[in-house]
C-alpha cells in the first residue's frame, strides 16, 4: 500500500518553489521540479524512508530502476531532471539546518563512490525528425485542420518555436511590414529575447486570421485563442498545442512527431542551407552553441564537407576493390 508523504514534507517542498519562483525561475521549470519530487517522495512512502533522512544507499536505490536497461528505466533527461531538483532540496533542507550532509552527491563530491563522474550515465542522443517524404506527408494531413491550427504550424516551424513560445505570441509582437516577429524574453527559455521571421507565403493566411479575430472584437493580444465552449476567446495553452500535434502525428502514422520536432526540424534546414553555427545560434535562441552543433551534425553537410576534402579518393579505391565490375563477374561466374 502506498503511504502518501507527510505534509511536512510537501510544505517544505512548496517553500522551496516558492523561493524558485520568486528568483524568477520559469513556471515549466517550476512544474517539472515538482513533479520530480513527488515522483521521489512516492518512493519514499512505497520504502518508508523519511526523505529528510534520507541516505545515498536510499537514493542509489530509488535511481537503480530508472537506468538504461532496467525493466523500468526512466528516459535520461527524465532522470537526470529528477536528480538535478532532488539535489538542489537536499540543499536548501541543508540551508534550512535540516540536514547536514547532502545525499545526492554532486560529481567529484571526496570520499563519495562517484567521485570524478556523473552519479549516473548521461544519455545524449540526437533528435528524431522526419525525411522530406515524411514531412510532407505529415503537412497534407494537417492541412485538413483549422485556419488557426495551420497557422500555429507554419510560424512554428518558420520561427522555430518552442510551443510556450509560439502559445505566448501576441499581435503587437508582429512587425508586419518585415515579417519579423519578437519572440519577447519572458517566454523563452533562456530569458533572452529574439527576432525570427516567416515566409511571405504566410502573410495572407495570417492577415485572414486577423480579420476573424477582430470580427469577435479581437484586436489586441494573445494571436492564438481558445474556440471551445468551455472557455472562448481564452488565449490557448500549450497543453492545448500538444494536443493538437499529437492527434496529427498518430493519425498520419508517425508518432515521434511533437511540437518541438518542427523547431528541429528548421534549424536542420537552415544547417542544410548554409546557415552558420552563430547564426543558428542565434536564430534559436541558444546560450550554449554544444546545442546548437547538434543541428549542424542532423544536416550532415559539416561531415559530407569534411569528408569530401579528406578521404573521399579513398574511399572511392575502396569501393571499386569491393564493389567493381569485376567483383560482379567473377560472383555471377
Amino acid at each position: 500500500m502506498l503511504i502518501p508523504p507527510n505534509e511536512h514534507v510537501l510544505l517544505l517542498a512548496e517553500r522551496w518553489l516558492k523561493l524558485l519562483s520568486n528568483l524568477g525561475r520559469a513556471k515549466a521549470t517550476l512544474t517539472a521540479y515538482r513533479s520530480a519530487l513527488l515522483h521521489y517522495f512516492a518512493f519514499c512512502s512505497q520504502h518508508r524512508i523519511e526523505p529528510e533522512k534520507a541516505r545515498f544507499e536510499d537514493l542509489a536505490t530509488y535511481i537503480s530502476p530508472q537506468l538504461p536497461g532496467m525493466p523500468y528505466p526512466a528516459a535520461s533527461a527524465t532522470l537526470q531532471l529528477r536528480l538535478s531538483a532532488i539535489r538542489l532540496w537536499y540543499d536548501f533542507l541543508m540551508y534550512l539546518d535540516l540536514c547536514t550532509v547532502n545525499p545526492l552527491p554532486r560529481s567529484g563530491t571526496p570520499g563519495m563512490l562517484n567521485s570524478g563522474r556523473g552519479l549516473v550515465p548521461r544519455v545524449v542522443k540526437l533528435p528524431r525528425i522526419p525525411d522530406d517524404a515524411q514531412w510532407q506527408a505529415f503537412l497534407f494531413h494537417a492541412a485538413a485542420s483549422p485556419l488557426r491550427d495551420r497557422l500555429m504550424l507554419a510560424l512554428t516551424y518558420y520561427g522555430a518555436l518552442r510551443r510556450s513560445e509560439v502559445t505566448s505570441l501576441s499581435i503587437e509582437d508582429f512587425d508586419f511590414a518585415h515579417r519579423l516577429i519578437r519572440i519577447r524574453a519572458e517566454t523563452t527559455k533562456s530569458q533572452r529575447e529574439r527576432m525570427v521571421c516567416y515566409s511571405p507565403a504566410v502573410t495572407p493566411v495570417l492577415a485572414a486570421h486577423l480579420v476573424q479575430m477582430k470580427r469577435t472584437g479581437i484586436c489586441r493580444g494573445a494571436l492564438f485563442r481558445s474556440a471551445s465552449d468551455r472557455n472562448p476567446g481564452a488565449p490557448l495553452s500549450f497543453w492545448t498545442w500538444s494536443k493538437t500535434v499529437r492527434k496529427w502525428a498518430l493519425e498520419s502514422g508517425m508518432p515521434d512527431i511533437s511540437t518541438h520536432t518542427f523547431r528541429h526540424l528548421r534549424l536542420t534546414h537552415l544547417a542544410r542551407a548554409g546557415w552558420k553555427l552563430h547564426e543558428l545560434a542565434t536564430y534559436a535562441g541558444h546560450r550554449d552553441l554544444t546545442t546548437t552543433q547538434i543541428y549542424v551534425h542532423l544536416s550532415g553537410t559539416d561531415l559530407a564537407a569534411r569528408m569530401a576534402m579528406t578521404v573521399a579518393e579513398t574511399d572511392r579505391k575502396i569501393a571499386a576493390i569491393m564493389f567493381g565490375p569485376e567483383k560482379d563477374d567473377d560472383r555471377q561466374a
